[in-house]
């Protein structure tokens, strides 16, 4: 998948953008900090995940004194089928979002993800190797939510029964369990089932992962680090011989009657995936988080990255576009120049970067022809 042209309509600081003739292989926004680098690689995050990856909130992209925002893009999949996506967001006493694609809108914003699959690299997201196991288990649900459709939805379930069961907890603790044990069995059944779901996925993603990470570790370093990972539901060690056939509901059913009580006086739910880690190591039983030196984490997020970006080719069937954002200024020269150097060949697809440094990219570009293209950024312009 490729992205062609974008349009930006209010924004953040834009007015009226309109990004087009870009290139099938390394786009570069350069500018200095504050023109509005990062919102263009937002409005493609809006297009293909139907959110920003720098806020949880859709009305700050709003620009400031406007009430609707619209970005269009034109994008062109692998067999050369064009497809279009048009969001808009309007304020009000309620937000409301509209998805159009090939001009039909889409009701729910989760038939939308994965169509065109994009793979994010920022330096806030260095929080994945070095941060809470919250950290990883977003990571998790972003690759599984492009991936599987049925993932995203067992994902967007298992929340709505999650918040449920929660409220009731909360404000049931002052009774006893006998009391609250009925209102809570239907909302702990759908936690169990669509929990159960995505332990399995996450566990068996986990085993297809692993060789993707070491590869990709292994070109961007030359030590003889081997790095790893492994899944651990709600926290908890295991050796899975076979992750298809492990009793997940069952383990979770057990989970459910050891802590019921803990649950009713702490008022939340105690069981289930929202507690999972994703383990990282550097080498056998050095994990990542605490062993890593700043080196080490910032070669493992990329490795991660570029694992994620060819799981997703492999399970979407489709190039995922790769979104760069000044990630060069976070990285060595010689961590940069391998990242370009794989930018450049046929092993990534289209890539959007976005720099305050022009030079680095001047040489690269001047020799790539049609290839590559530098895109200079003012305030809220393309220049």
């Amino acid at each position: 998948m490729r992205a062609e042209s974008l349009r930006l309509r209010n924004v953040r600081n834009h007015a009226d953008t309109v990004v087009s003739g870009l290139a099938p292989k390394i786009n570069v926004l350069v500018g200095p900090n504050g023109v509005g680098k990062t919102s263009v690689l937002e409005a493609l995050a809006l297009t293909t995940l139907t959110k920003s990856f720098t806020t949880h909130s859709d009305a700050v992209l709003i620009r400031n004194g406007a009430h609707t925002l619209e970005v269009a893009a034109q994008f062109v999949s692998d067999l050369g089928v064009p497809q279009n996506v048009t969001i808009t967001i309007e304020s009000g006493p309620t937000l409301r979002k509209t998805i159009v694609a090939q001009s039909e809108r889409i009701r729910a914003a989760s038939d939308l993800v994965g169509r065109a699959p994009v793979v994010i690299l920022t330096p806030d997201e260095k929080i994945i190797t070095g941060g809470a196991p919250g950290e990883r288990r977003r990571f998790l649900n972003m690759v599984l939510s492009q991936a599987s459709h049925a993932y995203l939805e067992d994902e967007l379930e298992y929340r709505r029964a999650l918040r449920q069961r929660n409220a009731i907890l909360g404000r049931q603790q002052m009774r006893s369990l006998g009391a609250i044990k009925p209102l809570l069995e239907p909302w702990t059944a759908l936690v169990l089932k669509h929990g159960a779901r995505i332990a399995k996925r996450r566990a068996e993603f986990t085993e297809e992962f692993r060789p993707r990470l070491l590869e990709a570790y292994a070109s961007l370093s030359e030590s003889r680090e081997t790095p790893s990972l492994a899944y651990r539901p709600m926290g908890l060690e295991f050796s899975f011989e076979n992750t298809s056939r492990f009793d997940f509901e069952g383990f979770f059913a057990k989970e459910v009657e050891r802590v019921e009580v803990e649950e009713t006086r702490r008022g939340t739910t105690l069981f289930g995936p929202h507690r999972d880690e994703l383990m990282l190591f550097i080498n056998p039983n050095q994990e990542a988080r605490l062993y890593a030196s700043q080196g080490q984490h910032k070669t493992l997020l990329v490795a991660m990255k570029l694992a994620e970006f060819q799981y997703l080719r492999d399970a979407t069937h489709e190039t995922p576009m790769l979104l760069l954002d000044d990630v060069f200024s976070e990285l060595d020269e010689e961590r940069a120049w391998q990242l370009l150097e794989l930018a450049r060949s046929a092993e990534l697809g289209q890539t959007f970067i976005t720099s305050t440094e022009q030079t680095r990219f001047e040489s690269l570009i001047g020799s790539a022809g049609r290839d590559h293209r530098i895109f200079r950024m003012a305030p809220g312009v393309i220049e």
